[in-house]
């Protein structure tokens, strides 16, 4: 149903008006009854149409000119699946599939004009759109089926992942002997320290550590622990039932390790970036009970805390840059943003410009040398289109400045980098940037 949701989003954000075309480029395309301007690349053996309000599984993308806007292989299984509506435009995406049956695919024109100023909403074109262009949908037709059909099916996918669940869960029990009962809800609540006092009440403000993973994995959702803790009113709908049922089994000092099965955590809809069906573990530490005015008074001695840092990091990155600088031997000078840029292997071909689709390898370093993130261990290359703010100003303008094959060192002041902005626990506020970047890949 998640997928569903999100679907409907990307399909009613991206369906546009049709128009009449009479570009020679497009003259093998037909204009169908309902306004639908489309060419046929093949046909199926499924002789039914969808249907309005039946649930369609596709593979969809979008492009102008040579530059792919999106494409549906990037996604989760490389497919899309939402349901037909009716009609938004006449000829739109939806009466687009009503062309269509299993394993047909075709493509359609729309109006970049259109998509851009309608459909998104701008108030004006980007400037790597031409104003009349034309966006290409290329869509293949995979299923089609009733929505009581997908009901059904969409049933028996549950009850397989409520019943994977609950073997796993068993599994990691036995592996880890854990012979604790659970609650009557289901919560396996493992006390690793134990506390003193009351526990809270309703209305408390609960100052607590949480750090919290999925099942069988290592790698944390989130962790505070290390940070400064988190005031959570217990009562209040925070987080998943089984969290809250744990929290109020703790007293002040006291920790513990909750196993928390979906039923009362995350349920069939999943959370975030957690699948339906997933059991997660939480470690819990409730450090102290307090009221509510004493949470304020310390909110706002923490709020002015924070803007002095904020102001003393702010004043200490020009030295920061200047140290580095001299320390590294760099002696180039910087561009009018503060860009230092260094190309390392010259690259060939066009320089990319807006519009344009880059893939970047990177290593991301702070002053000191230390690795904080590298796209070659993650083996996760970024993708992006240039042009549309979706990298931090800096990068683009490095960018702009490499070819295809390229590798570049580059140096960014945090007035094209995060800002006063805390990216992550390593990238404060007022933090120069240092990356090496490999550009790999160019298309227009």
């Amino acid at each position: 149903m998640k997928n569903i949701l999100f679907s409907i989003t990307v399909v009613i954000l991206f369906a546009t008006v049709i128009f009449s075309c009479s570009d020679s480029k497009f003259s093998d395309y037909t204009n169908a009854d309902n306004g639908t301007l489309y060419k046929v690349h093949s046909r199926g053996n499924d002789s039914s149409k969808a249907l309005e309000s039946e649930i369609v599984t596709v593979k969809l993308s979008y492009r102008l000119k040579d530059s792919v806007l999106f494409n549906s292989n990037t996604s989760e299984n490389g497919t899309m699946r939402f349901p037909i509506t009716k009609h938004l435009f006449k000829g739109d995406l939806y009466d687009a599939l009503t062309l269509m049956g299993t394993g047909d695919s075709i493509s359609f024109l729309v109006v970049a004009d259109s998509f851009y100023l309608k459909s998104a909403a701008l108030t004006k074109l980007p400037e790597f759109v031409e104003p009349g262009s034309h966006l290409i949908y290329d869509i293949k037709l995979l299923k089609h089926i009733s929505g009581a059909e997908w009901q059904i099916e969409l049933d028996q996918i549950n009850k397989a992942k409520q019943k994977e669940e609950k073997v796993q869960l068993q599994q990691y029990l036995v592996k880890n002997k854990i012979f604790t009962d659970p609650t009557s809800t289901g919560l396996y609540f493992l006390p690793i320290k134990k506390g003193r006092g009351a526990k809270p009440d309703t209305g408390d403000m609960c100052q607590v550590y949480i750090s919290v993973k999925e099942l069988n994995s290592d790698d944390l959702l989130y962790s505070n622990f290390g940070e400064r803790p988190m005031d959570v009113e217990y009562g209040k709908g925070f987080d998943t039932k089984g969290f809250r049922e744990g929290l109020g089994m703790l007293q002040p000092g006291g920790s513990a390790t909750l196993l928390v099965p979906s039923w009362i955590g995350v349920g069939g809809s999943g959370m975030e970036v957690v699948a339906p069906y997933t059991t997660l573990i939480y470690e819990v530490e409730l450090l102290a009970i307090r009221s509510l005015e004493e949470v304020k008074k310390d909110r706002a001695l923490y709020k002015k805390e924070q803007e002095a840092e904020k102001e003393r990091l702010k004043k200490e990155e020009p030295l920061k840059i200047s140290n580095y600088l001299k320390k590294n031997n760099i002696t180039i000078e910087s561009t009018e943003s503060g860009l230092y840029f260094k190309e390392l292997v010259t690259g060939s071909g066009d320089y990319p410009v807006d519009g344009n689709s880059v893939t970047i390898q990177y290593i991301h370093y702070d002053l000191d040398g230390n690795v904080l993130q590298s796209s070659y261990e993650d083996e996760t290359p970024f993708t992006y289109m240039v042009g549309t703010g979706a990298v931090i100003k800096g990068w683009e303008e490095a960018v702009k400045l490499m070819r295809k094959g390229g590798k570049a060192w580059m140096l960014l002041p945090s007035n094209i980098g995060y800002g006063d902005y805390q990216r992550k626990k390593e990238v404060k506020p007022y933090s120069p940037l240092v990356f090496e970047l490999e550009l790999i890949g160019l298309k227009k």
